[in-house]
């Protein structure tokens, strides 16, 4: 294994820069830092039982840091958890990178240079450089809903795909089999899993899915929904979907607003499901059925997890998953036989 020196020699800087790269001790600059960062993965140097024994202080605050603040479903996740650090004396600084590398880059740096004590984050797109960056500087971790495989830290995910399938299922229980998928842009392993879960559904019940009835964009949510439903609906009768299956409740309320603009009525027209149980899908009428996830009891877990590995950086890394289940309301209804 590489020696302290050697990084020093790789990113052409002191061993005293090195070491206050390690132990987030002075002040570095932001590039130099990441020659240090990059020397050491280079090299394979492991710093961080080294970085974690030398903390000069302990700061009672949790770097949190999600991808869409004003999404229901992340506002949600980040007031659990921002609610089970405070009941355990954590303080958390909440960000959010509205799904921008940059961003989440910028935020990673601030906590870094704030010592936080450790970070739960909804990692933004598949690139694994920041978990590298906390890790590597003897930061505890946690990811939440959004996984990224290879890389040593904690977990607190939910059953996508599972929840996806059964979601499909219900409308083909139902007898549809002209179901449209809506996702958006694919940021996440999980939006990718409910896709595939939807998908191997209907192929299942003989019911492939064209390639114009799934549609994903990087539009905002709820115009992206909005417009695509529009689209697939202002079809004639017997080529529209009796069925769309929205794969976040965000995206099913544009849904909602095109079938009631194009004067579709729910269910009896078109039926809708869509995913995380958000708390507007209970009392829009009529009420959203939907694949439920247990949004508070995620940042809860990842909460207490990340505490747990504060306390003791001894423990195995875990992985949580949680699952989630199918909400029946009103807004999905047996297809009638003309349709």
């Amino acid at each position: 294994m590489a020696t302290i020196k050697e990084v020093a020699q790789h990113a052409g800087v002191s061993v005293a820069t090195v070491s206050r790269v390690v132990n987030k001790s002075g002040y570095v600059s932001v590039s130099l830092e990441e020659r240090v960062r990059t020397a050491m993965r280079e090299l394979n140097y492991k710093p961080s039982a080294l970085a974690r024994s030398l903390r000069r202080q302990v700061t009672q605050t949790i770097g949190v840091l999600v991808p869409q603040l004003d999404q229901p479903f992340f506002s949600t996740l980040a007031f659990a958890i921002e609610k089970t650090l405070f009941g355990q004396d954590y303080r958390a600084l909440v960000c959010s990178s509205e799904e921008s590398r940059e961003k989440e880059d910028a935020y990673i740096d601030i906590l870094l240079r704030q010592r936080v004590d450790g970070v739960v984050l909804a990692p933004t797109g598949h690139n694994t450089e920041n978990i590298h960056r906390l890790v590597d500087g003897g930061v505890p971790v946690v990811i939440v809903d959004r996984n990224l495989p290879h890389v040593p830290v904690n977990r607190v995910l939910t059953t996508n795909y599972q929840g996806a399938w059964s979601g499909a299922r219900h409308l083909i229980e139902l007898g549809h089999c002209r179901i449209a998928l809506i996702g958006s842009a694919p940021h996440s392993e999980a939006m990718n899993h409910r896709l595939e879960g939807a998908r191997q559904a209907l192929i299942e019940a003989g019911c492939p899915p064209p390639d114009d009835m799934v549609v994903v964009n990087t539009l905002p949510e709820f115009e992206h929904s909005y417009q695509s439903a529009r689209r697939l609906l202002d079809r004639p009768p017997e080529k529209r979907p009796t069925a769309i299956f929205a794969l976040n409740d965000v995206m099913a309320m544009g849904v909602y607003h095109a079938a009631s603009e194009l004067g579709l009525t729910l269910p009896d027209d078109l039926s809708v499901v869509g995913f995380d149980d958000i708390p507007a899908a209970r009392y829009i009428v009529p009420g959203l059925t939907t694949v439920a996830q247990p949004i508070y009891q995620m940042g809860e877990a990842a909460a207490l997890t990340l505490i747990r590995h504060i306390q003791d950086d001894s423990l195995p890394l875990e992985t949580i998953e949680l699952e989630t289940r199918l909400v029946v309301r009103g807004s999905t209804a047996p297809m009638e036989p003309h349709r």
